[in-house]
């Protein structure tokens, strides 16, 4: 161990001598390039409503300051292929109200696509996991494109139509079952499934220590760069419009060595195919003195990191929580995030150089399902849909004592003109 102790103190300097250099190189292009404009949405579960409250949701929405909403099915990210009356009244709604909307297309967890064994993930026990190996050729030329271009035909000229948003990308998912185990760290690695192998060519190592890990690793990325062309190629094939953004996502874990080391994720690599990335961050507001201060700093890691990953000219789209997931199952209202809090997250974004600011979210329902209710609770191919088990006061939607500034406050952001500027 104490061998290797100094090789790795240099890679951890070089990985922040570069992100500090591309800091450097965001800070200046905020500086002196014209000011896009900006974008600023909140997600939106269109099951945690009733049908007949959207159009009065959307209006708020705008009225608030949003210019766009970020529409998911909540518990079936593919739902938008069964439920096109619906998606295409939502979008409508959202049309009439001035917003523009992205649809939340893909949650490797949540979603009803039929899961068959030799396209499922297997992890380095053995195990099935409740998600797909988007690794194997095969199955993205048969159920990934047919589902991409389905839903891409269904929405592409649908005039409030902003983009397709991929959720939680990298997540690996639990054990056989959606309510399955999750596993150690050191369970939790994947790709052992009979195509991984032997498209490999040879027995996958299992262990870190192992002279073939590095290559192990390496195959994985570029495996993922596979998935990130086809699904993008998938989707251009029927949407040419370049207005349609296709954003890549999921929470800040994936810029870590954990992940590199589970799902052989090179996060810039993946990136290249998309039109927007981003790592998203959960606070966790607890009243403390310094807890604002953390979650802007929090901010401001993230995206050096993330800017550090993908290199200086990619479009990051910046997505917060906007709920406590301290509070989350607490009863009575959220005290947190105060509006100083949200605005403090907005601005340490803004200073970076972000101009597309998403929120999770304005109203969302519960995420958590057993195998016994999920079937029960997700949105159905047809008849009414569930409604999803709420988080009341939790989230933006019902808690009026933020709208007054937070209105004033969007409506101000969006009001700046000129060049950027970063202190």
């Amino acid at each position: 161990m104490a061998v290797n102790q100094p090789s790795s103190m240099l890679k951890n300097i070089s990985r922040l001598l570069r992100a500090f250099v591309l800091y450097l190189v965001a800070a200046q292009w905020s500086m002196c390039a014209p000011a896009q404009p900006l974008r600023i949405s909140a997600w939106y579960w269109l099951n945690s409503a009733p049908r007949e409250e959207w159009d009065g949701d959307f209006r708020n929405m705008a009225k608030l300051g949003f210019t766009h909403a970020a529409l998911c099915w909540g518990l079936n990210a593919a739902a938008w292929t069964l439920r096109a009356d619906d998606t295409r009244y939502a979008l409508e709604s959202c049309r009439r109200a001035g917003l523009g909307a992205y649809l939340i297309v893909w949650h490797p967890v949540h979603n009803s696509l039929p899961r068959r064994p030799e396209f499922q993930q297997v992890d380095v026990m053995g195990r099935l996991r409740f998600s797909f190996d988007t690794f194997n050729p095969k199955w993205r030329a048969s159920q990934w494109k047919q589902y991409l271009q389905r839903l891409a035909t269904l929405y592409v000229r649908e005039p409030a139509f902003a983009g397709y948003i991929f959720d939680d990308s990298f997540g690996i998912g639990p054990v056989n079952t959606i309510s399955g185990l999750e596993g150690t760290s050191a369970e939790r690695i994947i790709s052992y499934g009979e195509d991984d192998r032997s498209r490999f060519g040879k027995s996958p190592p299992k262990e870190q220590s192992d002279p073939l890990w590095a290559v192990w690793t390496e195959t994985r990325a570029a495996w993922w760069k596979d998935w990130a062309r086809d699904t993008n190629r998938f989707i251009r094939e029927v949407d040419r419009n370049p207005r349609h953004e296709i954003y890549l996502e999921d929470g800040e874990y994936v810029l870590s060595d954990e992940a590199r080391n589970a799902t052989g994720v090179d996060f810039g690599r993946v990136a290249k195919p998309f039109d927007a990335v981003g790592a998203y961050t959960v606070a966790r507001w607890d009243g403390t003195p310094d807890s604002s201060q953390r979650a802007a700093e929090q901010t401001r890691r993230v995206l050096v990191k993330t800017r550090a990953a993908i290199g200086p000219d990619k479009k990051i789209i910046y997505t917060f929580w906007a709920g406590n997931i301290l509070e989350l199952r607490t009863a009575g209202p959220a005290k947190y995030p105060t509006f100083e809090q949200i605005r403090d997250i907005c601005e340490a974004a803004l200073k970076f150089g972000i101009r597309h600011l998403d929120m999770y979210g304005y109203r969302i329902g519960d995420f958590i399902v057993t195998d016994e209710n999920w079937p029960l609770k997700r949105p159905p191919a047809s008849g009414p849909y569930p409604l999803t088990d709420p988080f009341p006061h939790k989230y933006l939607y019902d808690r009026p004592e933020l709208h007054e500034r937070l209105q004033e406050y969007l409506h101000a952001l969006r009001g700046r003109t000129g060049k950027r500027t970063v202190r």
